[in-house]
């Protein structure tokens, strides 16, 4: 417990150093759907940055309507991916595909999750990856409540998207940016303050504009409180807008992966991973997996459950697999890995 706590301070004590620091410039691509491009979210964003003396360079591509699996199959998306060595990469999903159910999550979502964030790994070893949760409708989703009753309510609907986004951000060791939370606060703390359009789905500009604070924070690691920049919100809403944004944010640091993992650092889960020479291939894969060093394995799909285990050997069959995202652990004689894949 003491460890913990130490560990604890020390990493905010990190943070409040990095608060303190000025003049950051950061290269985003943002990749998403409307809920990114209206209010033009990602010039909120470099607007806020602007007023503390930061800069934001950023690039987009946001269709709307467009999922993960969209986005891996769209050449524009691709290509920006691949334009220069980014900072950061920011996906954001369809609104209601990361609200589904686990499974259907896991099957339909998940997978491409991985698939984009392993494009943006390689493209720029040193790129983090931010997951953009999102937030519920207002009334929940409708359209989908009949066939999945978790989401017939607001409440309902955030919870999932929660643990969707911080599946995403876990599984890949990336970031989770929580709008949604920052949301889910304000509307219970300030609930006559409207964050959605009419259409309880869209954001309002008070609504972009408290996702820009959390974006803010989140990606330059510095405080948005009394920053000078209101976008024409007014005075005391910039207030309460910031202050939820702050506080979602640095309340839960290590939940949302700030600071955890470090792409090009030689420190905590990285450093382990770095120690192990086991390398796994390809991936995605259709039939076959390859080791470079003779090992054994065990495979569990992402709820945990052993589907296929063997000893001592370069190629694996996964043949028999279903389609998805798998957890491989491999064993050889003088290390130990454990490596997602997808099976295609």
């Amino acid at each position: 417990m003491i460890r913990s706590l130490s560990f604890i301070l020390f990493f905010l004590g990190l943070i409040h150093h990095s608060f303190a620091q000025s003049h950051q410039k950061r290269k985003v691509l943002f990749l998403g759907n409307s809920y990114t491009y209206v209010n033009n979210l990602p010039q909120l964003i470099k607007d806020i940055a602007l007023a503390n003396g930061d800069t934001l360079v950023f690039d987009s591509n946001c269709p709307g309507g467009h999922t993960f699996n969209n986005h891996f199959n769209n050449a524009t998306s691709l290509s920006k991916i691949n334009a220069q060595a980014w900072d950061c990469v920011i996906l954001q999903a369809q609104s209601q595909e990361p609200s589904f159910s686990p499974g259907q999550v896991a099957a339909q979502t998940l997978p491409y999750a991985i698939k984009l964030d392993s494009l943006i790994k390689n493209n720029n070893a040193c790129t983090e990856t931010v997951f953009f949760e999102t937030w519920g409708r207002k009334n929940g989703d409708a359209s989908n409540c009949g066939s999945y009753p978790p989401i017939c309510t607001y409440l309902g609907m955030q919870n999932r998207l929660r643990a969707s986004y911080k599946l995403f951000a876990d599984t890949t060791q990336s970031i989770m940016a929580p709008a949604g939370e920052a949301w889910r606060k304000s509307i219970a703390q300030n609930p006559s303050l409207e964050l959605y359009s009419s259409d309880q789905s869209h954001p309002v500009l008070e609504g972009s504009y408290l996702t820009a604070c959390v974006f803010y924070e989140t990606l330059f690691h510095k405080s948005v409180l009394s920053n000078t920049y209101t976008a024409g919100v007014s005075s005391i809403n910039v207030s309460f807008l910031q202050q939820i944004a702050h506080d979602v944010v640095n309340d839960s640091l290590l939940t949302w992966n700030i600071g955890k993992y470090n792409p090009c650092g030689t420190t905590g889960l990285n450093q382990l991973s770095s120690q192990h020479n086991i390398v796994l291939y390809p991936n995605p894969a259709q039939n076959v997996l390859q080791t470079n060093t003779t090992a054994s394995y065990k495979i569990y799909d992402v709820l945990g459950n052993l589907c296929l285990s063997g000893n001592k050997s370069n190629t694996i069959n996964i043949e028999s697999l279903k389609s998805g995202v798998y957890f491989i652990e491999l064993y050889s004689f003088d290390s130990t890995k454990k490596i997602r894949f997808v099976k295609e």
